[in-house]
């Protein structure tokens, strides 16, 4: 089936000059609208009456998107790929940022219910594994949720994240198949964080399993959270055990945790990659920026939005459709940098 973004590739515009040929012509220019229309004729494009249906009532459909902090360096290319996709479908996007003060669960569920009182159509969670503590308040909304490096227990809702015990797995493959057979790692929380401390340690405990390396709990080093601080903290105590575990690499759950081991070991006068290699997860834009250059699980951000974004409008042109729920995992890659080297 043809989609409006190939007419959009074909004719050379954006999509929204595309939905303006097909809506409100007399707003293109005659040339402009004449190439789009040759596009349209040559690809055989008849729009989706039901997406035409819901662009044209877009005063009256907007989606709620509730994130647990907006300071984190990976929301703004999550936001990318939903802002982006809700605005090229002539949706209204509102932001809920959940603050510090009181319970989270509180919070998430008094932003839910704020984000209805707004008048959105569905609902976007970010960043949070929801339990069945949930669910009567998400059925008392009658709201379409969707989850963006989420998910739910018992699987209740559509979710679109990465596989993060596979891609921890693929993150010490890589280390292994560069030489390194003493690895350690630096998280926060590999027991009690249920969506990215335990998935992400399993996933390392099951490379180290598999490729039989050695293994002691101290060789798990963990900070008070998964940002710079807690990566600096966390690789300190890492160095306290080198003279018995001389470990040549260290997998960090996070690129910010990487971060904060890379100043902790420049201040220990250790260098990366020559005496430790650090390899992070995430692939934030500033992973290009640094030095050195950051090794790193690539995690597909932005086609988390999209999907997320395209899934909510799918349910609210066809609500009688029962939807397929359960975990959508989006692809990941090795990105190879400066910060690994081969032994």
């Amino acid at each position: 089936m043809v989609k409006i973004q190939d007419v959009a590739k074909d004719s050379g515009c954006s999509i929204s000059t595309v939905s303006r040929v097909l809506n409100n012509p007399d707003l293109v220019t005659p040339d402009t609208r004449e190439r789009v229309l040759k596009s349209i004729e040559k690809l055989g494009y008849y729009p989706n009456e039901k997406a035409k249906s819901l662009s044209s009532k877009k005063q009256n459909v907007s989606l709620g998107l509730l994130i647990p902090d907006i300071t984190t360096f990976y929301f703004g290319e999550l936001y990318r790929g939903i802002s982006r996709t809700a605005k090229n479908s002539g949706i209204d996007l509102i932001l809920r940022d959940l603050d510090d003060e009181g319970p989270l669960q509180e919070q998430i569920l008094d932003g839910m219910v704020s984000l209805k009182k707004h008048g959105v159509s569905g609902i976007i969670i970010s960043s949070r594994v929801m339990t069945e503590e949930y669910d009567e308040v998400l059925n008392r909304l009658r709201i379409p949720i969707v989850l963006a490096l989420s998910e739910h227990k018992k699987l209740k809702f559509s979710s679109f994240k990465t596989d993060d015990i596979k891609a921890s797995f693929d993150a010490i493959s890589y280390l292994v198949s560069r030489g390194h057979k003493h690895i350690g790692m630096v998280t926060s929380s590999p027991t009690e964080d249920k969506l990215v401390g335990e998935p992400r340690y399993q996933g390392f405990k099951n490379a180290i399993d598999f490729y039989r390396l050695p293994f002691k709990a101290k060789h798990v080093a963990v900070g008070n959270n998964f940002r710079y601080e807690g990566g600096y903290s966390a690789m300190t105590q890492l160095l306290e055990t080198r003279e018995t575990f001389p470990f040549s690499a260290v997998f960090c759950a996070t690129d910010e945790m990487a971060f904060g081991a890379m100043r902790s070991l420049h201040d220990h006068n250790l260098k990366v990659p020559d005496d430790v290699s650090i390899i992070g997860f995430d692939n934030l834009s500033i992973s290009n920026m640094i030095t050195p250059k950051l090794t790193t699980v690539s995690q597909s951000f932005e086609k988390i939005g999209v999907e997320s974004v395209n899934h909510l409008i799918k349910i609210l042109e066809e609500p009688k459709m029962q939807m397929e729920t359960g975990v959508f995992y989006m692809p990941h890659q090795i990105v190879e940098r400066e910060s690994v080297r081969t032994i």
